[in-house]
Parts: C-alpha cells; sequence; structure tokens
C-alpha cells in the first residue's frame, strides 16, 4: 500500500478548507468498504487527515528517509481531542489499521508512533464518491 506522500495527492478542496475546520471524507460515511467503521473511528482518522495538512513543522509530522510524509499524536493527546481512554484510542488507530487507512510505525521509547495515511481514500475521491 502506498501512503499519502504530499498534499497534492489529495483533491485541492481540501487543502482549501479554513485551518479551523475538520474534513470528513465522504467515502469513509457512504461507501460499502468502509460501513464498519465507527463515528469514533471516522472522527480520529479526520484529525489525522487535518495534522497531514497543517504546515510543516517536523514535530507533529515529517518526512521519513523513503520521502513519505507522516504525522505523530502523543496519544495522550488523542485521548484528549476524542475524550476518550488510551485504551480506547489505540483500539480506534488498529480498526483503522484493519480498514487499510492508516500504518503505524514504532520509533523509540517516549516517542510518538509515526502514522502513515494510506492512499485508500484517494481511489474513491479520484472518482468523486468521497467528497
Amino acid at each position: 500500500m502506498a501512503y499519502l506522500s504530499k498534499l497534492s495527492d489529495l483533491d485541492q478542496s481540501l487543502n482549501d478548507l479554513e485551518s479551523d475546520q475538520i474534513y470528513i471524507p465522504k467515502a469513509l460515511l457512504e461507501n460499502d468498504d468502509f460501513k464498519g467503521l465507527k463515528s469514533k473511528e471516522v472522527l480520529l482518522y479526520s484529525f489525522l487527515l487535518n495534522r497531514l495538512r497543517e504546515p510543516f513543522d517536523f514535530i507533529q509530522k515529517g518526512y521519513d528517509e523513503n520521502g513519505y510524509t507522516f504525522v505523530q499524536f502523543k496519544v495522550d493527546e488523542l485521548c484528549e481531542l476524542l475524550n476518550q481512554s488510551k485504551s480506547t484510542v489505540i483500539s480506534l488507530k488498529k480498526r483503522l489499521q484493519q480498514y487499510g487507512l492508516i500504518e503505524e510505525v514504532k520509533v523509540g521509547k517516549n516517542q510518538p508512533n509515526r502514522i502513515y495515511l494510506t492512499d485508500k481514500l484517494v481511489h474513491y475521491i479520484a472518482q468523486g464518491e468521497g467528497l
């Protein structure tokens, strides 16, 4: 599976959103491939996608040795954003991985994992199913 490596991989309308808005791809809500996703999982994906479109700062996102863009969130930060427990947030991330929407790579002790958003939704957005 490929990763979203640059914002130009996304539909231009996503890049034009105001920074205080969160984009929720319609495909996550309407496409049969994602019917099993719960609203908390969709919201988590939207937070990850939002972080991808934020200005580059090398703290909350960066490039790996292969040029792929990843985002980083501390688990505690996601707990606060989603108003969920640590175990719930970890379960939500695992579900997104099961659906092929993200891949998570451990970095090191006391460092947030790298979260790669896959290009799975790009197919739906390109066909006009995800806007």
